[in-house]
C-alpha cells in the first residue's frame, strides 16, 4: 500500500484517523501530498519493527559487550527554533521505545517559552548531576558546566546554597532539583534581581507552580520542566563524530572508597572528608581539565574546560573567593606538577582529592606535606570532554 501510495492510502495508526476522516468528508478524497506522507509513516512503522529484529540479532554478535552494528532506534519530537547557535537548524529526537525514567528529553512541559537546543543540552547536565545524589540536592548550569550545586537536608536549603556558589552566573542560568519543588523552594526563585532561564524537577506542587507562573517578573518565559520519577540513570553515552559514532559506558558508577589511600603525612579531618566527597562527586560533572572547590555540601567554586589543570586551579580559586577556608578542592585527573597544589595552599586550602597515577606524584605529594595539605589518591579519573 505505501509503494502505490500515488492511488492508495496507507492508515497504520489511530493518531492519524481524524485528519484522514476530516480530508474524506471535505474533498471526498485524499490528496497526494496526505498520501505520500502517509506512506512515509508506514515505512517508518515497518522499519522500527525491522529494526528491534535486526538488533536483536545484532545483540547476539557482540565483542566485549557491544554490539557488532548499532542501530537506529530515534523518532522526531519535535524541531527546534535552531541549533546552538541562530544560524543552524536543529531537533529533538526521543527513544522510540523508552526505558529510562524521569529525563529531560520526555518530560512534561507546564510553562514558558519553546525549549531550545542549548535549554535542552544545560537541562540534561542539570537534571544528571541532582539525580545522582541521595540527599534533596540543586544544581545551577551555565553552558553545560554547574556554577552551583548544594545538597541539605532540605531541598530549599539545597537550592539557597546552589544560587549563592556563585550568584553572578546563576543570572540566566537552568537548574535542577532531585525532589519535588514545592511553595518554599518556588519562593527562593522569587527574589527580586534573580533570573533562570529553565528548571526540571521530578514535580512541581500546585502552590509552587502557581508562584513560579505569577510572582517573578520572568514568569511567562521560564520553562518549567516536569521528568517524573527518578529512575536509574542510562548506563550508555553516545557521541557522535562526522562519519561515525562513539559508544561508552556512562560515568555514574560510584566510587568505592576502599581503594581511597591517604598520601600524605597529615590525614584529613572528618569535616575534611565530608567536603572532599562532595568535590570529588562533583567533578565528574564538569568538563575537563576539571577542578571543584567544595565545603558543606556546597560548590563554591570550579574551574572547567581549560588547557592547563593549573589555569582550572586558579579560575575555581578565584570564584570561591573569601569562602575558601577549610573547603577541599577536587581535580577529575592527576596533577603532572605541584603548581597547582602551590596555588591552593596560596589560596588556605588543606584537602585535595585526587586519582593520582602521574611520574610526578612524589612531588605533589611533597608539596603537600611543605603546606600541611592532606591528600587523597582515588585511584579513578573522572574526565568529561
Amino acid at each position: 500500500a505505501s509503494k502505490n501510495h500515488a492511488f492508495t492510502t496507507i492508515v497504520t495508526n489511530p493518531g492519524q484517523y481524524a485528519e484522514v476522516l476530516e480530508v474524506l468528508k471535505r474533498d471526498g478524497c485524499t490528496s497526494y501530498e496526505l498520501r505520500r506522507r502517509l506512506a512515509g509513516e508506514a515505512f517508518a512503522h515497518t522499519a522500527e519493527y525491522d529494526t528491534a529484529i535486526a538488533a536483536y540479532f545484532a545483540g547476539s554478535r557482540t565483542e566485549e559487550g557491544f554490539a557488532a552494528t548499532m542501530m537506529p532506534g530515534y523518532v522526531r519530537k519535535a524541531v527546534l527554533r535552531y541549533g546552538e547557535n541562530p544560524h543552524q537548524k536543529a531537533a529533538v529526537y526521543t527513544d522510540a521505545k523508552p526505558t529510562i525514567k524521569g529525563t529531560v528529553v520526555n518530560a512534561k512541559q507546564l510553562n514558558g517559552k519553546e525549549l531550545s537546543y542549548n535549554n535542552l543540552a544545560d537541562l540534561d547536565s542539570a537534571f544528571a548531576i541532582v539525580k545522582m545524589q541521595d540527599k534533596p540536592a540543586a544544581s545551577v548550569i551555565k553552558h553545560s558546566n554547574p556554577c552551583g550545586a548544594a545538597v541539605a537536608a532540605t531541598l530549599t536549603e539545597a537550592l539557597q546554597k546552589a544560587m549563592d556558589g556563585d550568584p553572578l552566573s546563576a543570572f540566566g542560568s537552568v537548574l535542577g532539583l532531585n525532589r519535588e519543588c514545592d511553595a518554599a523552594t518556588a519562593e527562593v526563585l522569587c527574589k527580586p534581581g534573580l533570573f533562570v532561564e529553565a528548571i526540571v524537577a521530578p514535580k512541581f506542587s500546585a502552590e509552587a507552580l502557581e508562584l513560579l507562573t505569577t510572582k517573578p517578573k520572568w514568569k511567562a518565559n521560564v520553562r518549567l520542566m516536569e521528568a517524573g520519577e527518578i529512575g536509574p540513570m542510562a548506563p550508555w553515552t553516545f557521541k557522535t563524530l562526522e562519519g561515525g559514532l562513539l559508544v561508552q559506558q556512562a560515568d555514574i558508577e560510584p566510587d568505592n572508597e576502599a581503594d581511597w589511600k591517604v598520601v600524605t603525612e597529615r590525614q584529613p579531618t572528618v569535616k575534611e572528608l565530608d567536603d572532599m566527597r562532595f568535590a570529588w562527586a562533583m567533578v565528574r560533572h564538569v568538563k575537563s581539565n576539571a577542578i571543584t572547590i567544595c565545603k558543606d555540601g556546597m560548590l563554591l567554586g570550579a574551574g572547567a574546560g581549560q588547557m592547563s589543570r593549573v589555569d582550572s586551579t586558579e579560575i575555581a580559586i578565584q570564584k570561591a573567593g573569601e569562602r575558601i577556608s577549610g573547603a577541599a578542592l577536587g581535580s577529575d585527573a592527576f596533577f603532572p606538577f605541584p603548581d597547582s597544589i602551590e596555588a591552593a595552599a596560596k589560596a588556605g586550602l588543606k584537602a585535595v582529592i585526587q586519582p593520582g597515577g602521574s611520574k610526578g606524584d612524589q612531588g605533589v605529594i611533597d608539596a603537600c606535606n611543605q603546606y600541611g595539605i592532606a591528600m587523597i589518591f582515588t585511584g579513578r579519573r573522572h574526565f568529561k570532554h
